[in-house]
């Protein structure tokens, strides 16, 4: 089996604003979206298959799925990786090709999603946190994700850590301008814990970024220690 593509780019790219990070990690707004359920996740759970960072296997098959029978489609359905529309796929596909493994598998009348299994992967010298939980050698969660001495892939998971997969700053844009709905971008500086407290407020955009500045949990921390 090939190992994760490892992205060692030293080249350091420059962020469009600099209040902006260079990356974000992704999660999924909308109870107002439809989404898929796995059937036979206690015989097979794609989490397990796709949260390994190794490409499948050519003649790999995608489960039986089952969806939700009411709420809008999205364009980024909630699943453990990404599971993108067709639309989506095409106009994001020239940043998320070279990273990622394409496995179509919801087909339905006129909305077809495909499954991204994410093979670009930062290495863990190059990655830090400031809080995590550990098992055995794998990340249960990290906090306050940095990268270090590494250019950033548009699309990557990290070495170790099965709880999140992130984006780059251009990658995040590009869906946000097109209004591709389900996604949240969230700053990786944010503390988890913080995150529940933080509204999300997209309205009719059904996407958009969370930013250290909507943080009042560590502004409030921030004004005690002054």
């Amino acid at each position: 089996m090939r190992s994760p593509n490892r992205f060692t780019n030293h080249e350091m790219l420059s962020p469009v604003d600099p209040t902006r990070p260079d990356f974000w990690y992704l999660t999924f707004y909308g109870e107002q979206y439809r989404k898929v359920f796995e059937p036979m996740r206690a015989q097979r759970s794609l989490r397990d298959e796709l949260l390994l960072g190794v490409p499948v296997a050519r003649n790999w098959t995608p489960p039986k799925y089952e969806l939700s029978e009411r709420g809008s489609w999205p364009d980024w359905m909630a699943f453990w990786v990404p599971l993108l529309s067709d639309k989506a796929v095409s106009a994001l596909h020239d940043l998320i090709a070279p990273h990622c493994q394409f496995l179509p598998w919801i087909k339905e009348e006129a909305h077809a999603y495909t499954l991204l299994n994410i093979t670009t992967e930062i290495p863990r010298q190059n990655w830090s946190c400031q809080k995590s939980s550990i098992c055995g050698d794998t990340y249960i969660a990290a906090d306050v994700i940095e990268l270090h001495g590494v250019a950033v892939p548009d699309l990557f998971r990290l070495e170790g850590y099965r709880g999140k997969f992130f984006v780059s700053d251009a990658l995040a844009r590009r869906s946000f301008e097109l209004s591709f709905k389900g996604a949240a971008f969230i700053d990786p500086a944010i503390p988890a814990m913080n995150l529940a407290f933080i509204p999300m407020r997209f309205g009719r955009k059904g996407t958009g970024f969370i930013r250290r500045k909507d943080d009042l949990g560590a502004s409030a921390h921030a004004a005690g220690r002054t």
